[in-house]
């Protein structure tokens, strides 16, 4: 692996509450890929929480409140500048308003949905993505 700096970036569980108490995940899908969660960089000074609140509103159409910190992911991915090391603090955030929907552009996001907890962590292809669901559920059943 080289010696560059790493890519630092902010992730979510973005949950909504149903009125039969059913708790939803919001989950994202880019063109030819799998379902995840949210993510983007921290653009200059900005703080990790504007930028995930941020990030989720421009992905999905959502805003959302942030409700605590569930962890940190930290890999390797293979980019035009070889083998680099990528950091992802994620939070959890409570959707406040907005129809949840894809942004489309440059991100090619093609489907937002709010998805049951249950279902989405089978939808959740990636281990590390599903592990911090996990610690997600662990806070709404206190």
């Amino acid at each position: 692996m080289n010696s560059q700096k790493p890519i630092y970036g902010v992730g979510a569980v973005v949950y909504r509450v149903q009125a039969d108490h059913t708790i939803e995940i919001l989950l994202i899908r880019k063109h030819k890929g799998f379902w995840s969660l949210p993510k983007g960089k921290i653009k200059g000074r900005e703080s990790a929480i504007d930028a995930i609140v941020r990030e989720v509103r421009e992905e999905t159409h959502v805003t959302a409140e942030v409700v605590d910190m569930l962890g940190s992911i930290d890999y390797i991915i293979h980019g035009p500048r070889g083998e680099q090391r990528k950091i992802v603090d994620y939070y959890l955030l409570h959707a406040i308003k907005g129809r949840a929907r894809p942004m489309g552009g440059r991100e090619q996001i093609v489907a937002v949905e709010w998805v049951p907890l249950a279902e989405a962590l089978e939808r959740l292809q990636r281990p590390r993505l599903r592990a911090i669901v996990r610690i997600a559920q662990t806070l709404f059943s206190r």
